[in-house]
């Protein structure tokens, strides 16, 4: 079934890779269930679903090293590119973000970051989920109605592939 485990846990659940987040862990943790039952190419399909979604929350306007993001997900979905590819525009978009000075602009290049490697790693698409709840944190601070409309749109888009 594509299940990463580690220690019994989900990979997600064993990774603290995003830090300070105010979240909703049953909705979280329902995420994560979903994810690990998906494919490598249905986790790349519900990252493209959240990179939409994200740039239409944040307002961030696409731009070349975005489409890139969108355009690596998709051929390699076709089987066009190696997950080289991927991981290649994935540092550049976390490149970018990194010398970004607006913070919502960062989270928005941070998620498209991941959702380019997520054909490297499937895992990079939750990942990508934790920055777009980091995102929202950020526009709406200690808001945990609109971290819970996160989670929620996040559940319906991975059950939509």
């Amino acid at each position: 079934m594509g299940r990463s485990k580690k220690d019994g846990h989900s990979y997600m659940q064993a990774v603290g890779i995003i830090k300070k987040i105010d979240d909703i862990p049953a909705l979280k943790d329902e995420l994560i269930t979903l994810g690990d039952g998906k494919t490598h190419r249905e986790m790349s399909k519900y990252g493209l679903l959240l990179a939409e979604h994200i740039l239409e929350v944040s307002k961030v306007e696409r731009f070349e090293a975005i489409d890139e993001c969108f355009a690596v997900n998709e051929r390699w979905q076709a089987g066009e590119v190696k997950f080289q590819d991927a991981r290649n525009v994935a540092f550049k978009l976390h490149r970018l973000a990194r010398e970004e000075k607006n913070p919502v602009r960062e989270k928005a290049l941070r998620v498209m970051g991941q959702v380019a490697a997520t054909p490297h790693v499937k895992h990079h698409a939750l990942v990508a989920s934790e920055y777009a709840v980091k995102l929202i944190n950020l526009m709406y601070p200690k808001n945990l109605d609109e971290v819970r409309r996160e989670r929620e749109m996040q559940i319906e888009l991975m059950k939509s592939v």
